[in-house]
C-alpha cells in the first residue's frame, strides 16, 4: 500500500520522500488515535537497494535492534539495549526493506486479544469497540491502517492469525524453524514462529522468497474441515462456502475432511508446552516480581508442570503429526478451516475486570490456531467476508511443513478472484482520501 511518491519530492526535512518517509509520516499522524507503535524510527538518509525496493515495514517490539531496548509489552524494558540486529530484520534490510518502527504487543506476547495494562491496547481500525487481536496487535493495526506494507510479528498459539481476522489483513505463519529466531524474545521455543502480516498474499510472497527461494509445487486439492465449519458461528460457516467458490474458480479440487478430533487431541499437549516453556523462558522476571499480578499468576502456573509431562506432551504431538494428521489432509495438499469459531468480540468481552468479561470468549480466540503451532505447520490466514457488524472474518489454509510458498500462492489465487482483502477499514476511511 505504499503511495508511490516520487523519490525526488521534498518533505521539508531535506530528505527524499520515499515510501519509507511517507510511511513514517503516516505513522506519526495516525498513532495518536491507534496506538499501533511504541517507537517510530527517524527517516532514512537514503533509499535502500535490493529486491524489496525500499519496502516500508514495522516490527513487533520484541526484536533486538542497535541502540534500543525492546519493551516486550512491559512498562519498562527488562534488559539493556543491544548492539545486535535480529536475524529477521537483518534479512529484510539486506533485501532492501526499510524498518520504520516497532509495534505494540501484549505483555510477553502472552495474551490473545490485544489487551495491555502497561502500554494501552492498540485500537482496531475497523471498530474501536472491537478487539484488534494479539499478541501481534500493533503490527496488524499498522498494516490494516495502511501505515506500512508489511509488519513482522510472532505466532506461538495464533498471535498472527487472530489479529489478522480482527483487523482484516493477511497473515503468514511459517513452518516452524523456517524464519530464524535469533534476536527475538523467546516465549515457548517449541511453538514460537516468526511471521508476517500484510494486506495481501502477494505482498507476503515477496517476503517468503527471502526465506524459501525454491519455486513451489502448486497446491491442487484442498480439504475443507466440514465439522469445524459446522461447529462455528453461522457467518463463519458461510465464509468457508464463499472461499470454496473462489477455490473452484481457480481450478482447485475440493475434498471433505474432519479435523475436530485432531485439533482437540493437540490442545492439551500444546498448552502444557506453552505454559511450561513460557515460565522457564521468563523465570528471571517471575523471580524479580517485575510483572503485573495477573500475568505473573498465569505465567507462574507453568512452574508446576513436571519434566515428565513436558516430554509426554512432545511425544503426543509427534504421534499426532503422523497418521491422524494424514487423515485430516484426506489426500489433499491443504486444509481449509476458520481462524476462529466466533466473530471478533467486543473489547468488553476480553478485558479482565470488565462487567462483560468472558473467559470462555478469550479462550475461544486461539481454539482453532494452537494445533498448527503444536505440529509446526505453515498456515496463511486471509480475510474472507464480514459479519453482521461489518467486522472482517477470516479463514486459514494449512499445509505440510515446507510448503509455505505454495500456500501463499494458493491464497493469492483466492485474492485474485475476490476483494475481501482490499476494503478500507470503516473506522479510518477518511485517512485514505
Amino acid at each position: 500500500m505504499s503511495e508511490g511518491l516520487s523519490a525526488h519530492a521534498g518533505n521539508g526535512s531535506g530528505l527524499p520522500v520515499t515510501a519509507a518517509t511517507a510511511a513514517i509520516a503516516r505513522a506519526h499522524r495516525m498513532n495518536a488515535s491507534l496506538h499501533a507503535f511504541v517507537d517510530i524510527l527517524p527517516a532514512p538518509s537514503s533509499e535502500p537497494h535490493g529486491t524489496l525496493g525500499g519496502l516500508p515495514y514495522a516490527a513487533k517490539d520484541l526484536f533486538s535492534y542497535p541502540g534500543r531496548s525492546p519493551t516486550l509489552g512491559l512498562a519498562t524494558p527488562p534488559a539493556p539495549a543491544s548492539d545486535e540486529t535480529a536475524a529477521v530484520i537483518a534479512r529484510l534490510d539486506a533485501a532492501g526493506g526499510c524498518l520504520i518502527g516497532f509495534t505494540a504487543m501484549t505483555a510477553l506476547a502472552y495474551e490473545p486479544s490485544g489487551s495491555n495494562v502497561a502500554q494501552r491496547r492498540p485500537l482496531n481500525p475497523w471498530s474501536k469497540a472491537h478487539i484488534c487481536g494479539g499478541s501481534s496487535s500493533g503490527s496488524a493495526v499498522a498494516v490494516a491502517a495502511g501505515i506500512v506494507d508489511v509488519a513482522i510479528g510472532t505466532d506461538t498459539a495464533g498471535s498472527l492469525r487472530i489479529p489478522a481476522q480482527c483487523c482484516g489483513v493477511t497473515a503468514w505463519k511459517p513452518s516452524w524453524g523456517l524464519v530464524p529466531c535469533e534476536g527475538a524474545m523467546t516465549l515457548a521455543e517449541s511453538l514460537d514462529t516468526i511471521g508476517f502480516l500484510a494486506q495481501s498474499a502477494a505482498d507476503l510472497t515477496r517476503i517468503a522468497a527471502l526465506f524459501q527461494p525454491t519455486e513451489p509445487t502448486a497446491i491442487r486439492a484442498v480439504a475443507v474441515a466440514r465439522d469445524v465449519a459446522a461447529n462455528s458461528d453461522a457467518v463463519i460457516s458461510q465464509t468457508i462456502l464463499a472461499v470454496e467458490d473462489c477455490l473452484r474458480a481457480s481450478g482447485i479440487l475440493i475434498k471433505d475432511t474432519v479435523a475436530e478430533a485432531l485439533i482437540s487431541s493437540c490442545d492439551a499437549p500444546v498448552l502444557i508446552l506453552l505454559q511450561a516453556e513460557s515460565a522457564a523462558a521468563h523465570s528471571a522476571l517471575l523471580d524479580e516480581g517485575l510483572l503485573e499480578p495477573m500475568l505473573h499468576t498465569r505465567l507462574a502456573k507453568g512452574r508446576g508442570i513436571a519434566v515428565g509431562q513436558i516430554e509426554a506432551a512432545r511425544d503426543v504431538l509427534g504421534m499426532l503429526a503422523g497418521q491422524m494428521l494424514d487423515a485430516a489432509f484426506a489426500d489433499a495438499d491443504a486444509i481449509l478451516l476458520p481462524v476462529m469459531r466466533i466473530r471478533t468480540p467486543l473489547v468488553d468481552r476480553c478485558e479482565p475486570g470488565s462487567s462483560g468479561f468472558s473467559g470462555r470468549t478469550l479462550y475461544q480466540l486461539s481454539a482453532l490456531t494452537r494445533w498448527v503451532n503444536g505440529l509446526g505447520l505453515p498456515c496463511v490466514a486471509i480475510p474472507a467476508g464480514y459479519d453482521e457488524a461489518g467486522m472482517p472474518v477470516a479463514v486459514q489454509l494449512v499445509a505440510r511443513p515446507g510448503r509455505d510458498r505454495a500456500l501463499l500462492d494458493l491464497a493469492a489465487k483466492i485474492q485474485s478472484v475476490s476483494n475481501w482483502h482490499g476494503r478500507v477499514p470503516t473506522g479510518i476511511a477518511g485517512e485514505f482520501a
